[in-house]
């Protein structure tokens, strides 16, 4: 009974893998544009602000990350939407190998030996030396150069794009070889640290390296670095949205403020005048009135008479209720 139990088949996750295509998240670049080390954020910056906006940058957040591994190997040697022989020197084949051009012997012998120690006729290797040489000699100082910081980048340079072309030309059946793209990694962060100590050390120089066809991303300081999660990254882009907004907005009334100041001023002098005016005729009209508590007033104004009799009629009430006569001397009597 417990044999009629059990399952026909044995599951487990090497036969569901064999079973269900997998979903893998990396895509191939292919816009140039997203070379750019701020490509996200800035379509992030330019993003509606709507009732859709946060669901937005979630996207955008997917497809960086669906690009970010493809964008490692190239965005630094512009090689997205492009193939690395572009930027690969033309090399004559039918020159001799690196090492043997200044052979005298072999400049004077026939065509079918020089044929042989061509590059055409030789490895890959022999290839890539040719490759080297030429990206090395325009960042060269002089013909004894070979250590200085500008070599060991272009030799570098090569090297990247050497292997890049190598990966390329190999089929995805079977996977291609991690070892050559930790390589591709591994030279590429050394060139970065290159050409970050050559940037710092000779500007001319960082730039003449640039010609190669190279770009130096500027590392991030700590503050403004971003962790590697989706709401890390989206509540940083939308803090720089509400910032930027906000920036925008004390920028629009400062404008309109600036606009608007004639007019203001004009206005306020206005205002002042009229209030002046005012003061003036409200400390004439105090002058008049202590003129008349005064008793007698500088002006053809009609003057105030008091009920005199009614006055006196109440002041001696008054003295006959509450005044008390001064006390006499009955001895003087």
């Amino acid at each position: 009974m417990a044999l009629l139990l059990r399952r026909p088949f044995h599951s487990s996750t090497g036969y569901w893998r064999l079973r269900l295509p997998s979903y893998y998240r990396h895509k191939k670049a292919t816009d140039p544009q997203k070379q750019d080390a701020e490509y996200y954020e800035k379509a992030a910056r330019a993003l509606p602000l709507d009732d859709h906006y946060i669901d937005n940058l979630k996207l955008l957040y997917e497809d960086k990350v669906a690009y970010e591994k493809d964008l490692r190997y190239k965005a630094e040697d512009l090689l997205v939407g492009r193939s690395p022989s572009d930027w690969l020197p033309k090399i004559d084949l039918a020159l001799p190998r690196v090492g043997y051009e200044e052979i005298d012997v072999l400049s004077k012998a026939p065509d079918s030996v020089k044929r042989i120690f061509s590059v055409g006729y030789g490895t890959r290797r022999d290839l890539t030396d040719a490759w080297k040489k030429a990206l090395t000699s325009q960042v060269r100082k002089h013909a004894l150069d070979k250590s200085s910081l500008e070599m060991k980048i272009a030799w570098l340079t090569a090297l990247i794009r050497h292997w890049s072309l190598l990966v390329e030309e190999i089929d995805n059946k079977p996977r291609k070889p991690r070892w050559l793209f930790h390589k591709i990694k591994l030279a590429i962060d050394c060139r970065r640290k290159f050409l970050r100590l050559l940037r710092e050390t000779d500007s001319e120089a960082f730039e003449k390296a640039k010609d190669l066809k190279i770009a130096y991303i500027v590392p991030k300081l700590p503050e403004e670095t971003v962790e590697n999660r989706r709401k890390a990254w989206v509540e940083a882009q939308l803090t720089k949205r509400v910032e930027k907004e906000k920036e925008a907005r004390l920028a629009e009334l400062h404008e309109k403020f600036l606009d608007g100041i004639e007019e203001f001023d004009r206005k306020t002098e206005e205002r002042l005048t009229e209030l002046e005016e005012e003061k003036k005729k409200l400390l004439k009209r105090i002058e008049e009135i202590s003129a008349e508590e005064r008793g007698f007033s500088e002006t053809n104004v009609p003057k105030y008479y008091p009920h005199v009799i009614g006055s006196l009629s109440e002041l001696m009430k008054n003295i006959d209720l509450f005044g008390h006569p001064p006390p006499t001397d009955s001895r003087r009597k």
